[in-house]
């Protein structure tokens, strides 16, 4: 596996959320496009491992992204699709944009900072140093694009959820706990939200 590659898809994964989120692209068209990516994942991933010849082409294909366990367990890209259209279908558009952003920036800065410069380890790999990176990058990203105390619940919201999350799980509790915190805390404080 490419670790740099591997980040770059998980970056990869805004591409239609963005095109969503700065009006090129209706909420319509936005689903029906990852609700379609995430069915041709899916069918690619039982072929896989229903068909053995499949399964070679799909791992030689995707050697470069894959981690060891996903060559024999569910790969991470289903988790991060099926998220992807939750929190499209599910939150208002900007609570959905900082949720996936959050989802792309801070899991990718968890893993980054964790790995480098983690010396205080929580739990299952995770560190403080990670967890803490998590949480800065997501606040500062969200900043962009909400009010700062959405910003704030939303990323302490996303890397608790990476740091208690096993393995792809991430993939799917930070964007969908991130979202599940910022529109309530928007709903009952009157922060506005961005249209």
């Amino acid at each position: 596996m490419n670790v740099l590659l591997r980040k770059g898809w998980h970056l990869l994964g805004l591409a239609l959320p963005a095109l969503y989120y700065f009006g090129l692209c209706s909420r319509t068209t936005t689903l029906i496009a990852v609700g379609t990516a995430a069915s041709v994942a899916i069918i690619f991933e039982v072929l896989r491992f229903k068909n053995e010849a499949f399964g070679r082409v799909f791992a030689a294909v995707f050697r470069r992204l894959l981690r060891e366990e996903e060559y024999r367990a569910l790969n991470a890209t289903i988790p991060y699709l099926v998220a992807t259209f939750l929190v499209l279908l599910i939150f208002p558009k900007s609570i959905a944009w900082v949720a996936l952003v959050y989802l792309a920036f801070g899991d990718v800065a968890a893993h980054a900072i964790g790995t480098t410069l983690g010396r205080v380890h929580l739990r299952a790999g995770k560190t403080l140093e990670g967890t803490l990176g998590c949480l800065a990058i997501c606040f500062a990203a969200g900043c962009l694009f909400v009010d700062w105390r959405l910003a704030l619940a939303g990323a302490a919201a996303a890397a608790t959820a990476e740091l208690l999350s096993r393995g792809w799980v991430d993939n799917l509790t930070i964007p969908v706990v991130a979202g599940a915190v910022m529109w309530p805390l928007s709903y009952f404080t009157g922060i506005s939200l961005p249209t």
